[in-house]
């Protein structure tokens, strides 16, 4: 691939594994491998650094939430990124929710400062198909000294969204499945089902190409949320329920469709519904409804 190519190839947010194939050994490349560190061992991209998904995570009870800034701000250092570097995430490729671990990722190298990112489109089953070398001893680097300068823009918190509610000139962004949104279902880090007061529902699904794991591309990306968002919003804020579904939304509106103004609440609903004072909602059942649910779940 010819020079020119390749800084064509490293400006794009989703790259193809014949893409990463041809990036891989250039100097300013670190691929992240995002994957449970035994299937790491087992198999990975040459030249790969594990930096597994749960080590860019909050706590159980908040797992959107953002680990500490020094915590993370180590983890790039060791990780030898800096901003020369061109940063490509790579998840499993088991399932379209397996994608929003990688664009959560690329989400969070974005806030911390780093440009050039991109996500291995299809992920490890896609280089695995691809018929693509894999090697199993771990790859190492030198540490960079890197320090975050946090790009804040894409950051939405408990109370930015509070802000925009009532606002028509925003949009809350409900990324999981429909049955979540009416209130039907709800994650266990929620202590009540529904959704955020006047959001509309956009679920992360649309965003793949039928009956694979890859996400579209720029240009479907930019009709989806036409047909979807006909008015662009001033301010665009994608939540979940921590923040990983979420991650899909904010990734296909702002990094494919080119949306201005796009941001992600990483807490969401974990965060929402469990404030020290209840915070509006939508779709949110009665008590009864509640507790026969629940009962439901007990024998299905």
């Amino acid at each position: 691939m010819a020079a020119c190519s390749l800084q064509a190839a490293a400006s794009q947010p989703v790259l193809d594994p014949a893409a990463l194939n041809e990036l891989r050994t250039a100097p300013e490349t670190r691929i992240i491998d995002i994957r449970p560190p035994e299937q790491y061992q087992a198999g990975h991209v040459p030249g790969a650094l594990s930096a597994p998904y749960g080590s860019w995570r909050g706590p159980a009870n908040s797992p959107g939430q953002l680990p500490p800034l020094t915590r993370l701000a180590e983890q790039l250092r060791q990780l030898g990124l800096d901003q020369g570097s061109h940063a490509i995430v790579v998840s499993s490729g088991a399932d379209i929710t397996d994608f929003g671990a990688a664009a959560r990722v690329y989400w969070t190298l974005k806030y911390l400062g780093l440009e050039n990112l991109s996500v291995l489109n299809g992920g490890m089953h896609a280089w695995q198909d691809a018929g693509l070398p894999q090697e199993q001893a771990a790859a190492s680097v030198a540490a960079s000294q890197y320090e975050p300068v946090l790009n804040t823009a894409i950051l939405a918190t408990q109370d930015d969204v509070q802000a925009q509610i009532g606002n028509p000139e925003a949009r809350l962004v409900d990324a999981r499945p429909k049955n979540f949104f009416l209130g039907q279902v709800k994650a266990p880090t929620a202590s009540t089902p529904g959704t955020i007061h006047g959001a509309v529902n956009l679920e992360h699904s649309v965003w793949f190409e039928p009956g694979t794991t890859r996400i579209v591309g720029a240009e479907q990306a930019r009709e989806i949320a036409r047909q979807h968002f006909p008015e662009v919003a001033d301010d665009t804020i994608a939540f979940c329920n921590t923040g990983h579904w979420a991650a899909t939304d904010w990734f296909a509106l702002s990094e494919l469709a080119g949306l201005p103004n796009v941001r992600m609440y990483p807490e969401s609903l974990a965060d929402w519904t469990n404030a020290d004072a209840p915070l509006p909602m939508d779709n949110e059942p009665g008590r009864g409804s509640q507790i026969g649910n629940k009962i439901k779940s007990l024998f299905n």
